[in-house]
């Protein structure tokens, strides 16, 4: 991985194969790379990308890894399956699958949700068969992406940017989840009460980058995971540098196979 500046970060989220991220992607890499992170995991939501994805993780290898995933809110089954054959055949060159998920704000037809489910029951059953963490978007669908993880688990799930109470959260820590905290936290009470709720040994950072900045219409990079160190630290009461050791173990624990890249 990447050389540390004062602490040592770790983005798990970041969307820089989507196009309109791609063009300037390598130049938020560079940013983050001499700002003092250790590495990059990017996130997929459709087939298109998962080329950009793989040349992103040649060009900058040891420091932007990959997971691959399909759009929440796609009904694409054959697309679905073909990511999924990628799957198979790059596990070796992958470090997770994701991002996938449900959203019921996005998606609100009976019939188009019950797709979701199948759609995401797949991949939950992929991760498991592949031993790969899934990384997970849930929106007003926490209880339903609890029943199929508890049905067709046990996997490593990562919740990203998650929103739900603290009975679900609960829930997820049994299953074995982790939470990745994106920059709004620096204007989100509910992130910040998220931060609270989870245990130190499951918090992991993120930026989403382009999205969830941390402030209203300002854009995500992966350099904004340090500002998530930074209120963490803070919220917390941690020493900055302790709790980025504890949350690099905690990456290492979520993507074991960063270590082997």
């Amino acid at each position: 991985m990447g050389g540390m500046g004062e602490v040592g970060v770790i983005d798990t989220h970041a969307h820089l194969s989507r196009l309109d991220v791609y063009y300037h992607a390598h130049e938020l890499i560079d940013e983050a790379r001499k700002g003092g992170l250790l590495g990059i995991i990017n996130v997929t939501m459709r087939l298109d990308e998962v080329s950009r994805a793989f040349e992103l993780v040649s060009r900058h290898r040891g420091f932007v890894f990959t997971a691959l995933g399909y759009d929440y809110g796609g009904f694409d089954i054959r697309e679905v399956g073909e990511i999924m054959r990628i799957v198979r055949e790059r596990v070796n060159s992958i470090v997770g699958i994701g991002e996938v998920g449900l959203d019921y704000v996005k998606v609100r037809d009976k019939l188009l949700r019950e797709i979701s489910r199948h759609i995401f029951t797949k991949w939950v059953e992929l991760a498991r068969d592949l031993d790969l963490p899934l990384i997970i978007h849930s929106r007003d669908s926490e209880y339903d992406i609890i029943d199929l993880l508890s049905k067709y688990g046990p996997v490593k799930c990562i919740m990203h940017a998650f929103s739900g109470n603290k009975s679900q959260i609960a829930r997820l820590l049994e299953l074995g989840c982790y939470f990745s905290i994106p920059p709004t936290i620096t204007r989100s009470q509910q992130k910040r009460d998220l931060a609270l709720m989870v245990p130190l040994d499951r918090l992991l950072l993120e930026s989403d980058t382009p999205e969830l900045g941390p402030s209203i219409n300002e854009q995500s990079k992966p350099i904004h995971v340090k500002l998530v160190l930074s209120e963490l630290s803070k919220i917390l009461n941690v020493n900055i540098n302790e709790l980025s050791s504890v949350i690099i173990e905690n990456t290492m624990r979520a993507f074991p196979s960063i270590s082997r890249k």
